[in-house]
């Protein structure tokens, strides 16, 4: 028994749905919320967002730029070297086809955005873009 019960006060009375509907209600708020950026990218959003601009992001411990230019050209490059490929939209993806290297082949992904200038690949490579 509570001090409080032993004088005589017992508490509002709180039915146990509004107990329940409160405890979700908390729970929910303390859910994280998607981002408004956590659609795929259209071929429109890529073309503004990425085409000719620097893309940064970091694999196997090195930094890596990319950049994609409009006349259906890549350039990615490391401290230890570079690559050029060529580009191509396939619906909302892009695919990117390098001749040798680590990155050897075609691949086609997709892009969310994530923040302002960053964004994260349907492979789940995040990167920034400057």
């Amino acid at each position: 028994m509570s001090v409080l019960s032993k004088i005589g006060f017992a508490g509002p009375k709180i039915p146990h749905t509004g107990i329940i509907a409160l405890a979700v209600l908390i729970c929910a708020s303390l859910l994280p919320v998607a981002p408004v950026f956590a659609k795929t990218l259209t071929q429109a959003e890529i073309r503004t967002e990425m085409l000719n601009k620097t893309i940064v992001t970091r694999r196997f411990g090195l930094r890596i730029t990319m950049r994609y230019r409009p006349n259906g050209t890549v350039s990615a490059k490391t401290l230890v070297g570079s690559l050029n490929g060529t580009w191509r939209y396939r619906g909302n993806r892009v695919c990117t086809t390098f001749p040798s290297g680590p990155a050897k082949g075609t691949s086609c992904v997709s892009f969310r955005k994530t923040g302002p200038k960053s964004f994260v690949s349907s492979e789940g490579v995040s990167f920034s873009v400057r």
